[in-house]
């Protein structure tokens, strides 16, 4: 299918449940029907009722099973618009946006888009970090989810790891300290050729780990190849969303949206399969 650009196109592509389900069947299983069960193939299709029969484990199965779709009233048509909405907005959406654009509850809304991040984390988690690498460290502001003003903020420490011209990925720490960072860097980096920081105490040990460069803000905020302006980049981008979109994100679902926008940076100069991705990964 081809790129699409716009709500009223995305609207126009899925307009009805039965071209949903075979966009999602295509997907999939670009092969054919695999049960989720026994893991078989050449299922039995039956179109009365939209499912496959696999004669293997007499196990019967629609093509939502097992997905952040699985056990929803709501039609497939809504859902992939929901989809196309959070994939395609550099910001994301928020649950009261969705809530007009789709004409659910607001409890609704806020449901999807949270099944739709874990349906992008998912593809994120995945990507290997290799290569070039910046690492960084950022405050965060979470609330509580309190929707009223003059609210107390509490603030998350969030630790930031690009590959210069690829993948991104933010994690919420329950300590800005080496050991958590330490954990979070071996379980992320693979084949490192360079890691550059800033002057962060806490990220000085990294040096006995990898080739390491720092730049001191204090003096510039380049320094030759040393920066760490990507990872900068895109807290920056990060918390305008969290103002302008969100407004108050709670600190319990902090590390969802963190994942969200990560998904759509890693992937920002591919747009015409983001859909796609969320799909394949939900």
């Amino acid at each position: 299918m081809k790129e699409i650009k716009s709500l009223a196109q995305a609207q126009k592509e899925f307009s009805t449940n039965h071209k949903c389900r075979e966009y999602l069947a295509q997907k999939r299983w670009p092969n054919g029907a695999i049960c989720p069960r026994c893991c078989q193939d050449h299922q039995h299709y039956m179109p009365r009722y939209h499912k496959w029969y696999c004669k293997h484990c007499d196990y019967q199965y629609s093509v939502t099973v097992g997905t952040i779709f699985h056990n929803s009233k709501l039609p497939l048509t809504k859902w992939f618009v929901a989809v196309w909405l959070l994939c395609y907005s550099p910001k994301g959406h928020s649950a009261k946006q969705l809530e007009h654009i789709l004409g659910v509850a607001y409890e609704t809304a806020w449901s999807m888009a949270h099944r739709i991040r874990v349906a992008m984390a998912n593809d994120v988690n995945q990507l290997p970090l290799s290569g070039v690498i910046e690492i960084d460290a950022a405050v965060m502001k979470a609330d509580g989810g309190k929707a009223t003003g003059n609210v107390k903020y509490e603030a998350k420490d969030v630790l930031g790891i690009t590959q210069r011209g690829g993948v991104l990925r933010m994690f919420v720490l329950d300590h800005l300290c080496k050991a958590e960072i330490d954990y979070i860097v071996r379980k992320n980096l693979h084949e490192v050729e360079k890691v550059y920081t800033d002057m962060c105490g806490k990220l000085h040990f990294l040096k006995n780990l990898y080739p390491t460069e720092t730049v001191n803000h204090w003096l510039s905020y380049v320094d030759g190849e040393a920066h760490v302006n990507n990872c900068e980049n895109a807290f920056s981008l990060f918390k305008r969303g969290l103002m302008g979109h969100f407004h108050h994100v709670s600190a319990k679902w902090l590390q969802s949206y963190l994942d969200a926008f990560a998904f759509r940076y890693s992937h920002r100069y591919e747009k015409g399969v983001l859909f796609d991705r969320v799909l394949a990964s939900c």
